[in-house]
């Protein structure tokens, strides 16, 4: 994916995004989206949390998440971890399916 935008700031251990909603933080294993109280997340979600905040909104397919989830092992288990981030935020809208494309955050 290249560079990240100016908009996005990666350490370590934590990722900030600004999306047009406001601001999205992951600091270890808590993301804080814009009004809403930090949510702990697995791993596994956690990752496919922290490629979407990157993406900012951007389309990502199955298959690049497959290459950059190397743990994430299967289609199956991508579409596990999708769910169960989708559980895990107030809102599981925040996560779009993007029919024969991919997944996007919608923050």
């Amino acid at each position: 994916m290249g560079e990240l935008a100016r908009d996005v700031v990666e350490e370590h251990h934590y990722l900030r995004a600004r999306t047009a909603r406001g601001t999205v933080e992951i600091i270890n294993n808590l993301v804080c989206l814009p009004g809403e109280e930090p949510v702990r997340l697995a791993p596994g979600p956690m990752s496919v949390m922290r490629v979407l905040v990157k993406a900012q909104g951007a389309v990502i397919s199955r298959e690049h998440l497959l290459r950059v989830l190397p743990n994430c092992g299967s289609v199956h288990g991508l579409e596990m971890w999708v769910s169960r981030l989708r559980q895990a935020l107030p809102d599981p809208d925040a996560v779009q399916t993007v029919v024969k494309r991919g997944y996007r955050l919608a923050l």
